[in-house]
């Protein structure tokens, strides 16, 4: 998905006062260098790191030539995020800005650039949601809502959107309509509750704590009536609708321990499960290098499903025999029987029993040493009537045989001047 190109600027940005005062008066108590606070003012930010690192450079125990690099670089890295913004490149912004909280952890403006871009880009998503209409869009609306949650954990909009999606796409999975009200019940009870706390948190009333207490209640009791669905769907197998409920218990109550690992439990098992998907399809299909690969991989995934894997990997192997085998009896159809009696050879290395491989084999083996011997016989046969019936009994089994039907046209040949000469 691609970032928004376009954007209202945001609070403008004091920078060069808030660096000049970051710059002032640290470590040692000297002066700081005139020319990189002027730089800085000025929003000549490059100029100002680059000068503040040949004296940090110049200076390696001057503490205050170290605080003065640092606040140079911080400015130039948010100047970088802010262009970035401005551009309506809001992730990349952040990164920026990111980068610039590693080096000065409590700046304020730093804080403040990384809220609001965040916020940005969770309204951005939020947006992205709304417009992903219809159930064949419902994997892509459930990345919107969870991006929205990774920049504001709390948006309400994208916790009730993502609710009600992921209780969707288990009903739509073949789960209860019965499941899906009580499932949509007790989201809009929980968001009731939740209203009813916020709003008398605001007007401080006297029974607040009461009612706080009430909804961290229903909170608790939702939270594990999902965990007990998820449980039970882990335990039949349905891994992707138990990764939903694990979602779910973890939109009601962050902090779940059991939700959080059931959640990557159920993500892992996912995985896997179309990894396994993928494999079979690569089996069907004769791409059985792919397939192993896949297997590998779904193997490292899954803790429940490794009986599956095992499986496939039999069937890999079976798949493996039986293209061997077919293709060694296409080449004994095609009269190629060398390359039959090897491949064959070669199935029955890794298969001594498999179907009758060895009893084809020994067939094919049959037909070269009847045709050596005859066409031997053929060579030194004194009339062509001898001969002829030499190569007539290598065609019945190797029609192709060396040069078997040239030498009979050539009796042919023979026979036909001798009767048109007697005529």
């Amino acid at each position: 998905m691609s970032e928004p190109r376009s954007l209202p600027s945001p609070a403008g940005l004091v920078l060069g006062l808030l660096a000049c005062a970051a710059l002032g008066c640290q470590g040692s108590g000297k002066a700081v260098d005139q020319p990189v606070a002027d730089a800085v003012q000025h929003g000549r930010y490059g100029m100002a790191l680059e000068r503040a690192r040949r004296q940090a450079e110049a200076n390696p125990g001057d503490s205050n030539a170290q605080a003065v690099y640092r606040d140079a670089r911080v400015a130039y890295i948010l100047d970088q995020g802010r262009r970035e913004v401005f551009k309506g490149q809001l992730t990349e912004g952040l990164a920026h800005f990111e980068e610039a909280k590693a080096l000065a952890p409590d700046h304020p403006t730093v804080e403040s650039w990384i809220e609001k871009t965040r916020a940005q880009l969770a309204v951005y998503w939020l947006d992205r949601a709304a417009e992903q209409i219809g159930p064949e869009h419902m994997n892509e609306a459930e990345l919107c809502y969870e991006k929205v949650l990774h920049y504001d954990p709390d948006n309400p909009d994208a916790v009730r959107g993502l609710s009600q999606l992921l209780l969707l796409k288990n009903y739509r999975g073949g789960m209860s309509k019965t499941y899906f009200d009580d499932g949509l019940s007790s989201f809009h009870l929980l968001q009731l509750e939740q209203a009813r706390r916020a709003f008398q948190v605001s007007r401080r009333y006297a029974e607040n704590e009461p009612a706080a207490s009430r909804g961290r209640q229903v909170e608790k009791m939702i939270a594990e009536d999902r965990l007990a669905q998820a449980k039970h769907l882990e335990s039949a197998g349905l891994y992707f609708a138990a990764r939903n409920e694990y979602r779910l218990v973890l939109l009601v109550d962050p902090a779940n321990e059991e939700g959080r690992d059931g959640l990557d439990r159920m993500d892992r098992e996912a995985r896997a499960r179309r990894e396994l998907s993928a494999a079979e399809m690569h089996i069907r299909r004769g791409a059985l290098e792919t397939a192993e690969k896949t297997l590998a991989q779904a193997e490292i995934l899954t803790e429940a499903q490794k009986d599956q894997v095992s499986l496939l990997q039999s069937g890999i192997e079976d798949k493996r025999l039986e293209d061997m085998y077919l293709a060694a009896q296409s080449l004994t159809d095609d009269y190629r029987y060398p390359e039959a009696v090897q491949a064959f050879a070669e199935l029955l290395a890794i298969a001594p029993d498999y179907k009758d491989a060895a009893l084809r084999k020994a067939t094919v083996e049959e037909f070269i040493s009847l045709a050596e011997d005859f066409y031997a016989k053929a060579a030194v046969a004194t009339t062509d009537e001898e001969a002829e019936g030499f190569l007539r009994a290598i065609q019945i089994p190797w029609p192709e045989y060396k040069d078997v039907a040239e030498r009979l046209r050539a009796i042919e040949a023979r026979k036909a001047a001798k009767k048109d000469g007697g005529g």
